[in-house]
């Protein structure tokens, strides 16, 4: 059928609507995008760059008058200041932490440190963690070794510590800590924690500069808990320098010796490794070597105290092997009771170089709490650094 020339004029009357109609919501569209990823533009791509760097996050420690952890923290309770400044802080919550633990196996002469008192005290500490966090395992002795990636399996981990923790004769302690600083590259800034169940002592001397290592690690900006052997360990030592003293056990690891048959022809060898009679040691240079190992626990607690003040973290000095473990369960606690504090910092950090340091003085306004955080934030690198004390992997 022909259109009329009416109804074809109603028709080209209604495309014309139509058309207009489309244009101007195409129009109005075009002026405010309904946050459409399309019509982003590359400057509001840079602002919203620019908002998701411009904050700061600090690991905060509550504590009440009784020092207590105090779960009633609120915004108001809280200043920062930045170099003196104080700063628009825009919350304080709670979320996931990402723990990292560096685990020492090594070192042949400090008999208190083994390797099943290590696996227990980590055990409690994963198992005390609260299901959203996530953990990674690494130890060090002979070398540095990732046994576990970042994940939140609680049987995994513990499975991977009871088969692939070992021991070694030396104790590769500061290139530990150069490798743990790496391996935040891909965990997000808030609520990074390191904790290291170690003595503090390098073994076979130090090639790098000690200082210069903490200083690396503190700019990981995690905040750094360490359960350390050295007061457990200042009898063991100080007996070994004695010329006759109680034999300890052997110096054979624990797991080659949990690798003998059940046999009672075994037996002999079983009981050569537990402690039992009398060593005369006449070595000078034995003696000489455990004189140097306590001196370097001596200083190393002392160096390990103040990288835990510095980061906001906290020391367990034990006196027994049951304390060290209770310990493990109290780091996972102290953990997950932290907020975190984010601020905007009135000085951008896009105006600063990578890696420079600005002082951090966290405050309460509330009498009678007291909040504990880091003494200083290292504004990121913004390329992503590779390489640097990159850790074997255990293939699990």
């Amino acid at each position: 059928m022909t259109p009329t020339c009416s109804s074809l004029g109603l028709a080209t009357a209604l495309l014309a609507s139509l058309g207009a109609a489309a244009v101007g919501s195409f129009a109005q569209q075009a002026v405010t995008p309904p946050n459409s990823v399309a019509q982003t533009t590359p400057q509001s791509e840079q602002q919203a760059i620019r908002t998701m760097t411009e904050e700061v996050q600090l690991t905060v420690t509550a504590l009440d008058g009784q020092g207590h952890l105090d779960p009633t923290l609120e915004l108001a309770d809280i200043m920062v200041l930045e170099n003196g400044v104080s700063q628009e802080i825009r919350s304080a919550r709670r979320v996931p932490a990402h723990v990292l633990l560096l685990l020492d196996t090594g070192g042949e002469i400090n008999s208190a440190k083994r390797v099943r008192l290590t696996r227990e005290i980590a055990r409690h500490l994963i198992t005390a963690l609260a299901p959203q966090d996530e953990f990674s395992v690494m130890q060090f002795n002979n070398n540095v070794e990732v046994l576990q990636d970042w994940t939140n399996a609680k049987a995994a981990a513990l499975l991977t510590l009871d088969s692939k923790l070992i021991s070694g004769k030396r104790a590769r302690f500061l290139d530990a800590l150069i490798a743990a600083a790496g391996r935040w590259t891909d965990r997000p800034q808030g609520n990074r924690h390191v904790v290291i169940i170690t003595d503090g002592v390098q073994g076979a001397g130090e090639r790098v500069d000690r200082a210069a290592v903490f200083q690396q690690l503190e700019a990981s900006n995690a905040v750094v808990h360490v359960i350390s052997y050295t007061t457990v360990s200042r009898a063991s030592t100080a007996d070994s320098r004695r010329i006759t003293r109680n034999r300890d056990k052997s110096i054979v690891p624990d797991e080659v010796v949990d690798t003998l048959p059940s046999d009672h022809l075994w037996d002999p060898l079983r009981r050569a490794h537990e402690p039992g009679g009398v060593i005369a040691d006449i070595d000078p240079e034995r003696q000489r070597q455990v004189r140097v190992y306590e001196a370097a626990m001596r200083a190393s607690e002392k160096q390990m105290t103040d990288l835990t003040t510095e980061t906001g973290g906290h020391i367990w000095l034990p006196e027994s092997f049951e304390e060290m473990i209770d310990d493990g369960t109290e780091a996972a606690k102290l953990i997950d009771s932290q907020y975190v504090v984010s601020y905007k910092p009135r000085r951008a950090l896009a105006s600063s170089r990578p890696g420079e340091v600005r002082v951090i003085d966290v405050a309460s306004r509330r009498v009678g709490l007291s909040l504990i955080s880091r003494r200083q934030y290292v504004v990121p690198a913004r390329e992503t650094v590779q390489n640097i004390g990159r850790p074997r992997r255990v293939q699990n």
